[in-house]
Order: C-alpha cells, then sequence, then structure tokens
C-alpha cells in the first residue's frame, strides 16, 4: 500500500509515496470517503513529494476520481484540499485534476507541506465564516 492516511482534529493528512497505481490511489480515496470522520473533516492535505505515477495513472482516470469526488461532494463540501508535489510528472497528473470544470471543492498545488497548511489557514470553510458571524451577532448559524 503506497500511501498513508492520518487523521488529523479537522482534516486529513493522504501521503503516497513510491510508484502510485490508478488502483491504490483509488483504493486511498475509497478508504478516505468511507471513513465516519469524512463528513466532517474541513481540509485535506495530499503530499506526493515521494510518489510518482505508476501504471494506468492517466488522465481519463484522474477523470473518473474526479467524478467522484463531485458525487461525495454532499458529504462535505466545505472541504479545501492542499496538494504538495513537486516532480514533473506527478504534477501532470495533479494539474490534470484540478483543472477539471466543476472542481467538487477549493484546490491547489503547493510545493511544500508547510505551504500547504498556511494555504488551509487562509481558507476557512464557508460553515466556519456562518458559525463565526451568529456568534458575533449572538444568535445560531443556519
Amino acid at each position: 500500500m503506497p500511501y498513508v492516511l492520518r487523521w488529523e482534529g479537522h482534516g486529513v493528512y493522504r501521503r503516497f509515496f513510491g510508484e502510485v497505481t490508478s488502483a491504490e490511489f483509488r483504493e486511498a480515496y475509497l478508504e478516505m470517503t468511507g471513513d465516519l470522520r469524512y463528513g466532517g473533516i474541513r481540509y485535506i492535505v495530499s503530499d506526493y513529494l515521494d510518489a510518482t505515477p505508476g501504471p494506468g495513472l492517466t488522465e481519463t482516470f484522474v477523470g473518473r476520481v474526479a467524478q467522484l469526488a463531485r458525487l461525495q461532494y454532499e458529504c462535505g463540501p466545505d472541504i479545501v484540499h492542499a496538494t504538495v508535489v513537486c516532480g514533473e510528472e506527478m504534477l501532470t497528473h495533479v494539474g490534470c485534476f484540478e483543472s477539471l470544470p466543476l472542481a467538487p471543492y477549493p484546490e491547489a498545488t503547493f510545493a511544500t507541506v508547510d505551504a500547504a497548511r498556511r494555504w488551509i489557514a487562509a481558507n476557512p470553510r464557508p460553515a466556519w465564516r456562518t458559525d463565526l458571524a451568529a456568534k458575533r451577532r449572538g444568535g445560531a448559524a443556519n
């Protein structure tokens, strides 16, 4: 298994390493979205710094995964997704996902995990903003 999922307080950190096949990529996605914690997360960090695309990890396959992500959108519509990658081959695959229309959530690519986490901190979920505004007014969120 060339990936590790680490559940954090309000998100998940996915680290891929070695040669990642389409089956393994899909397995990581299904494991993440199938977990009960997924519905409440606020961010995803996908770290591909130590990964290379393996057999079957094509633009067509990545497009299919994006379709799955849109189907899961109702489970976590306020998620922000930061991808960390520097290898040209992997960057091509990640860029394909981000360039697809109707992205399931805001996404951005970074060269370091620290830069990704700073971006996440600057992009709170709309629900957070609603909750904060309601608390400031002394009322409940919609």
